[in-house]
């Protein structure tokens, strides 16, 4: 994602900078602060890549730039890989096949 160069944005020092998304929620039962306005009770995050700094925004302040082909999501057995479509490639993880790490081998897991 890629914060649009307004007036909004640059008052929040974030004209231009990219990020990732990380999710969303509804502003009027999460309280959070966020930049823009809403009409729709709706807005994201977005982790500047720059900073790391978790910004919450509407949607009209941010355009679209890339799927983030490569991302790796892992839940208990279940790999899951962006594509570069958008799509995600899914797997289910055979322990035998994936190699240990030194921190896995210190705590016992493989």
């Amino acid at each position: 994602m890629k914060f649009v160069d307004d007036e909004t944005t640059r008052k929040a020092g974030v004209a231009a900078k990219e990020g990732t998304c990380l999710g969303f929620t509804t502003p009027s039962v999460t309280n959070v602060e966020f930049i823009g306005k809403t009409e729709i009770d709706y807005v994201i995050s977005i982790e500047l890549n720059d900073t790391k700094e978790i910004i919450w925004t509407t949607q009209e302040l941010v355009k679209f730039i890339s799927h983030g082909e490569g991302q790796v999501i892992e839940i208990g057995k279940k790999r899951a890989t962006q594509r570069a479509d958008g799509s995600w490639k899914e797997e289910v993880i055979d322990p035998t096949k994936e190699k240990t790490s030194w921190l896995k081998r210190l705590f016992g897991r493989k």
